[in-house]
């Protein structure tokens, strides 16, 4: 199987991970809102912009470990490509909550 879809769920790590740590230092509060549906979360700067971040990364690293150890072996291209499209979408999901965490936090989305 293609290495690539491991190098785009690694890709979608460093840009969260980059995005977190950027807007920690634009943001200058000891408390982040996190808007939900129809309620909102004040929490740590630091657990609201790189909480879920942390926990997909340490979700992710072994599951890519293991996707590329395996990669020879799979013989469903589904399974390899169902799996990477979940993570993909995990991760796109990631960055659209921190995009928009940072944006409400902002005022631009008031």
């Amino acid at each position: 199987m293609k290495t690539f879809p491991l190098l785009i769920n690694l890709l979608f790590m460093i840009v969260s991970w980059s995005i977190g740590v950027y807007f920690l230092s634009v943001i200058y509060t000891p408390t982040i809102i996190i808007p939900l549906f129809n309620d909102f979360i004040w929490i740590r700067d630091y657990k609201g912009l790189l909480g879920l971040t942390a926990i997909f990364t340490v979700l992710t690293i072994p599951l890519v470990a293991i996707f590329y150890k395996k990669r020879g072996q799979m013989k469903r291209k589904t399974t390899w490509y169902g799996m990477n499209a979940i993570t993909h979408l995990l991760w796109i999901g990631t960055l659209a909550l921190q995009v928009k965490t940072v944006l409400y936090n902002l005022g631009i989305c008031h």
